[in-house]
């Protein structure tokens, strides 16, 4: 593997995510995220690192292997968050764990599928 389809693979597994959530919002298909991971492709389009930087809150630079640290950032993303998604995800919070881990996975596929929206929704 590469250091970046390490870090890409890291990232990934830390925020809970499947290849095909990463997928999705890159408006790639599943494959190509894989061969990411594991270093089968290595040139990997900077719009694409940009995105990927965006969806894990970090920097383009610590995913492409540039820089070793990982400064986290507030996510672009979780930043477009309504108030009734923070509510939610409130809520959510206060659940039994067996049923937090199911209603998570719902909510982050959710936002996955709808990312672009979100985006549009607060310019």
């Amino acid at each position: 593997m590469s250091l970046s389809g390490d870090r890409i693979r890291e990232l990934r597994i830390q925020h809970d995510m499947t290849l095909d959530d990463v997928a999705r919002y890159l408006g790639i298909n599943r494959q190509a995220v894989y061969k990411y991971e594991q270093g089968i492709v290595t040139n990997i389009p900077l719009d694409k690192i940009e995105k990927m930087a965006d969806l894990f809150g970090t920097t383009p630079d610590y995913i492409a292997g540039w820089s070793d640290e990982e400064k986290p950032l507030y996510s672009p993303i979780l930043e477009t968050m309504s108030n009734q998604a923070r509510i939610i995800s409130g809520g959510v919070d206060r659940m039994p764990p067996e049923k937090r881990d199911q209603a998570l996975k719902i909510l982050q596929a959710a936002f996955v599928e709808y990312s672009d929206f979100f985006k549009e929704e607060n310019k």
